[in-house]
């Protein structure tokens, strides 16, 4: 018989912890960090060690039944793999992460139009999320997100109530803006 059997906690184990990577990575609106790609590559690493395992199994007669009897622990490696990748497609972990932030969000936001003298403008966290800096122009505020970026561009959220915002004009870069849902545009730096 095989010592190679069905997927154990070590592996299917450490693809949760990779599909929990994954989803953090993807959870920055408008972005995905750099350092998702060394995730990535742990993910294909482990899956195909799944595969060969699979196959080495089924191509062996005596321990094809074995796949049968604990199929349940076969499946959950690319079960696991087609959550995450539907999750990243609908854009659910961005969407979430905001939801959760939004609040914070907007309050410094409506801060910052009313003219308080206590709004943010420096680094700092709000809600789920760590800002670069925030800044007002006219009725928008800019957020720059911090982390999340893939270090060339920067990129963050405008707060516009009032439809698609103005922006500064500035020589160093052309910045990319599309609606993100209600009065959130997502931004990113075009050097």
């Amino acid at each position: 018989m095989s010592s190679i059997g069905a997927p154990g906690f070590p592996l299917i184990g450490s693809l949760a912890v990779v599909a929990l990577l994954l989803l953090y990575g993807a959870s920055y609106p408008g972005g995905v960090s750099l350092w998702v790609l060394p995730v990535l590559l742990v993910a294909l690493v482990l899956g195909v060690i799944w595969f060969g395992r699979l196959v080495a199994r089924l191509l062996n007669p005596v321990t094809r039944p074995d796949v049968r009897r604990n199929l349940p622990r076969w499946a959950a490696p690319p079960a696991i793999g087609l959550l995450v990748l539907a999750l990243v497609v609908a854009g659910e972990p961005a969407k979430s992460r905001f939801a959760l932030s939004e609040q914070a969000f907007e309050r410094v936001a409506r801060s910052a139009v009313a003219g308080d003298a206590d709004w943010k403008t420096r680094s700092g966290t709000l809600g789920s999320f760590d800002i670069s800096w925030a800044e007002r122009h006219g009725n928008t505020v800019r957020f720059a997100l911090a982390g999340g970026g893939d270090v060339i561009h920067a990129h963050g959220l405008i707060w516009s109530p009032y439809g698609e915002p103005p922006l500064p004009e500035e020589e160093e870069y052309e910045p990319h803006v599309e609606h993100y849902y209600g009065p959130w545009y997502l931004w990113v730096e075009s050097f």
